[in-house]
């Protein structure tokens, strides 16, 4: 089993992105997770969601939670496992207020 550290960016938008899947045979371990408001004058507030496989079974991981302008939010405190099919989504009040920063360890 290999060991692998990565980071993905992801601009946050009002569609609802998918920002990271956990692939075949993958077991994703996130570490850190950072979202930021780089809009100059408008507070946005943003929804995180995990999706088991499948998309049958989600889990709301943070609902609606206000970031301020020039500022940030860790929505995920400690680690977050995705096995093989799982995936995070993001969905921004505003679209193109908001960019996330994953860190994550995959296991394959």
């Amino acid at each position: 089993m290999a060991d692998t550290f990565h980071m993905v960016n992801a601009d946050v938008t009002t569609s609802d992105p998918t920002v990271l899947t956990a692939g075949s045979g993958e077991t994703l371990v996130i570490i850190g997770c950072q979202i930021a408001n780089m809009h100059a004058s408008t507070a946005c507030h943003v929804t995180v969601t995990v999706y088991q496989s499948g998309g049958s079974t989600n889990a709301i991981i943070a609902k609606a939670i206000n970031i301020p302008i020039n500022d940030s939010l860790n929505p995920i405190q400690g680690k977050l496992v995705l096995e093989t099919g799982d995936y995070i989504k993001m969905d921004a009040e505003n679209a193109s207020s908001l960019e996330a920063t994953i860190s994550y360890l995959k296991q394959t």
